[in-house]
Order: structure tokens, then C-alpha cells, then sequence
């Protein structure tokens, strides 16, 4: 639906540089990186915001780089809501509908259902002003969807709210992209939101697309080891491939030995990758596991985050292994507590020296 082609940009000191890219009809599509790499910009350049400086811009197979943005079927909401603070809430959602030419009273009754949809209905005839962040980003969204957008840009629409409002706020997004079949683009830096939305995704970095793809895929086997970094994989391993027979690789990491599946040969460098919660614990020496990979190790730290804790352990490298926190109770998990590690070869992404 959305195509980039080979799209280059310059902004100030900022360069976003040869991207290409296709977001599909229906998509939920993340455009994730750290702060400053460029995420907002390729989101204002699907949107018309930004003219580039070589490459093309495609929707629906037609060339719409210099369509202005008013012609392009797409709203976009940013992170500060851009309300109208002089409007009441149901004339901030039927604003659209208006500048497009409906009667003021055929457009407040277009968008009476959305405000019930959104749970902001009893909100109609207050200000901006007086609402909370959370119910600021309802109304937001429902201006947007007003006007019937093919396409729905969001540019980190729950950084700015709390935990629980945003669990909220991504209930409403899932079932607004399920309901209404609409291509979602959301800009974010958490990884969190990715794994909970996402069906596709993309990674910016310094202006340049470093990965892209299903949203499993670049999250659990990210092409190299800045991406395998920022989307948030806790164990990344450097070695060596000291033999590979039909497919299982041994790989040597500081003298530590790991068994992984992978078409890399003898003798080439690779990045192991493993996701913590692939990471088994048990405490001494229980032999109950079919892991290729089972080591000794003592814990170094146990650190909780709510219902679950991350536990460092000294296995010759150090590892990071995710529990629940009964199960670090239970195994009366403490630092300086021998323990057996595993890890099963076909949990181990590998990164091949050339990727």
C-alpha cells in the first residue's frame, strides 16, 4: 500500500538516507529506533510533510511524491495530542469534517458514535485543557479516524501517559486496527509496544533502515548485533565456530562452549543471541533438561520488576535469565547461589560475521 523507494532526505544536520520500504493494506506497521534516528521524519514523509530529495514515494502503486498531504487519504496524530485548546471536544473531533465541507450539525452527528466508541462521549462540551493526557489522546484519535483515513500515523502516541492508561490506550488500538481493517503506522521507541501490536516492522538507526520485516522475526532474529541490542535481546555473545556437523554449530564464546543451529561454517565468526526467557535455571546440579547447552554458574544478581525478576549469572559468561518472581522465591534464588543453566540449540539465534 505504502512504498518507499529508495528515499533519501535532508533536514538540517539530519539525513535520512536511502530508505526503502513496503507497508502492506492492513498492516500494523512500528517504525521503532533510538531518540534522533529519524522515526518521526519517515512518518511526516508517508504523510506529505517532507518532499524527498531523490527516490519515490508509492501508495496503492502510483508515485505520490509530491502529492500534497491534504490529497493522501492519511491522518496523522502526534505525541502532544495537537488539540485545539479554543474548541470543545466533539468540535476538536468533527474539525476535519468540517474543513471538508459537512454542516456543522451533520458533522457533530457523524461523530457521536466515535465519541461513544471511545469512551469520551460525556467528555463532548468540555475543553482540552481540562481533560487528562489519556482521555487528550482518545479525542486525538478520534479526530483522526473521523475523516476515514486510509492510513493512521501515530508518532509515539503513549509516551506521554501512565502504565495503566496505556494499557488501556493499546486495547483501544488493537481493536480499532482489527475492527476497522485500517493501516496503522505508529512511530515508538518501546519495544514493549511493538511485541504487543506489531505486525510488521522496521528499524531506523542514524537515518539508515537497519532491518525490517514480520514483527517476530526482527524481534527474535534481528539481521545484526546493533538491532539484536535494541530490540532488547539481554544475552548477545560474540565466538567462534569451531565445528558444524549437519547444521548444528559448536561455537566457542571466551572457552565457554555453545551448541547452536546454523549453516555457519568452521572457523567463522559469529553473535550468538538468546532471549532471556530461554534461559532455565535450576538450583545445583539438576541433570532434568534435554538442553544441549547446560552449564554451571553462580548467581551475581537478582533484580525485580514487578510480577518477574532478571537474574545475572556467572556462567563463565555472564548470562541474564527472566523468571517469575515465585519462581526466584521458590528456588531461594540469592547472589552467590550455584545453580545449573540451559539452553536449548534451537532457542540461540546466530548472526553471521557478514550480516
Amino acid at each position: 500500500m505504502i512504498e518507499f523507494d529508495r528515499v533519501s532526505l535532508t533536514l538540517g544536520s539530519f539525513r535520512l538516507n536511502d530508505v526503502s520500504l513496503r507497508i502492506g493494506k492492513g498492516d500494523y506497521y512500528f517504525i521503532v529506533g533510538p531518540s534522533g534516528a529519524g522515526k518521526t521524519v519517515l512518518l511526516e514523509a508517508i504523510a506529505g510533510l517532507h518532499r524527498p530529495e531523490s527516490g519515490r514515494v508509492l501508495l496503492r502503486g502510483e508515485e505520490i511524491t509530491a502529492l500534497p498531504p491534504e490529497m493522501r487519504k492519511v491522518a496523522l496524530v502526534y505525541q502532544d495530542y495537537s488539540l485545539f485548546p479554543n474548541m470543545r471536544v466533539i468540535e476538536n473531533v468533527s474539525y476535519g469534517l468540517r474543513v471538508q465541507g459537512m454542516r456543522k450539525k451533520e458533522a457533530r452527528a457523524e461523530v457521536a458514535p466515535l465519541l461513544e466508541r471511545f469512551g469520551i462521549a460525556h467528555l463532548a462540551d468540555r475543553y482540552p485543557g481540562t481533560l487528562s493526557g489519556g482521555e487528550q489522546q482518545r479525542v486525538a484519535l478520534a479526530r483522526a479516524v473521523a475523516v476515514k483515513p486510509d492510513i493512521l500515523l501515530l508518532d509515539e502516541p503513549l509516551s506521554a501517559l501512565d502504565p495503566i492508561t496505556q494499557e488501556k490506550f493499546i486495547a483501544d488500538l488493537k481493536r480499532l486496527h482489527r475492527e476497522d481493517g485500517l493501516t496503522v503506522v505508529q512511530v515508538s521507541h518501546s519495544r514493549r509496544e511493538a511485541h504487543l501490536l506489531a505486525t510488521r516492522m522496521a528499524v531506523i538507526i542514524d537515518g539508515a533502515l537497519v532491518d525490517e520485516g514480520e514483527a517476530g522475526v526482527v524481534l527474535n532474529a534481528p539481521r545484526s548485533r546493533e538491532v539484536a541490542s535494541f530490540v532488547g535481546i539481554e544475552n548477545i555473545l560474540d565466538g567462534t565456530v569451531t565445528a558444524n556437523e549437519d547444521g548444528l554449530a559448536t561455537v566457542d564464546v571466551g572457552g565457554l562452549v555453545f551448541e547452536a543451529v546454523t549453516d555457519a561454517a568452521a572457523g567463522e565468526e559469529v553473535t550468538l543471541c538468546i532471549r532471556a526467557d530461554d534461559v532455565v535455571l535450576a538450583v545445583g546440579n539438576d541433570r532434568r533438561t534435554s538442553a544441549r547447552n547446560r552449564m554451571s554458574g553462580t548467581v551475581v544478581s537478582v533484580a525485580e520488576n514487578g510480577p518477574v525478576a532478571e537474574v545475572r549469572v556467572d556462567a563463565g559468561v555472564m548470562l541474564t535469565a527472566v523468571l517469575t518472581r515465585r519462581s526466584v522465591q521458590e528456588l531461594g534464588l540469592v547472589p552467590g547461589t550455584p545453580l545449573t543453566l540451559s539452553v536449548k540449540a534451537t532457542a540461540i539465534h546466530v548472526i553471521h560475521s557478514f550480516s
